[in-house]
């Protein structure tokens, strides 16, 4: 019964959802920041995702199958949740020391952080209604 409740409770009112939305900020955040450190590398090329691509593949539960895992080292196939993002690498231009345009990636930085800080609070209310719910008599 127990596990039925806490499934219910926390898969039911989306928090799998949030979690993938923050994992794929987090992540982004991270790629971005590597462009920036290496804004003076020649011949580095700058790396981002798609996130609303990658949020819709991590959410959706589509037509494709997933393949199923028997062993926690078996490589997953198909749409699979566990398959991590594929970053895009954009290519250095001829003349370019690298691709980074660091006006376009402190930008992107931005936005992302203002992408994690929404996703954070919707998921802080969340859980503040359950809060509500479990103490209302």
């Amino acid at each position: 019964m127990e596990n039925k409740l806490t499934n219910f409770l926390f898969n039911g009112v989306g928090v799998p959802t949030y979690q993938k939305y923050l994992d794929l900020a987090s992540l982004r955040h991270k790629l971005i920041s590597g462009n920036v450190a290496n804004v003076s590398t020649p011949g580095y090329e700058s790396r981002d995702i798609d996130f609303q691509g990658e949020f819709k593949r991590a959410t959706s539960t589509g037509s494709q199958l997933a393949g199923v895992t028997t062993h926690k080292a078996h490589i997953p196939t198909g749409n699979h949740e566990a398959r991590a993002p594929k970053p895009i690498e954009t290519k250095v231009q001829d003349g370019d020391m690298n691709s980074v345009d660091i006006d376009k990636e402190i930008s992107n930085l931005a936005q992302n952080e203002l992408r994690y800080t929404v996703g954070a609070t919707m998921l802080q209310r969340k859980f503040e209604n359950l809060r509500k719910v479990i103490q209302s008599k």
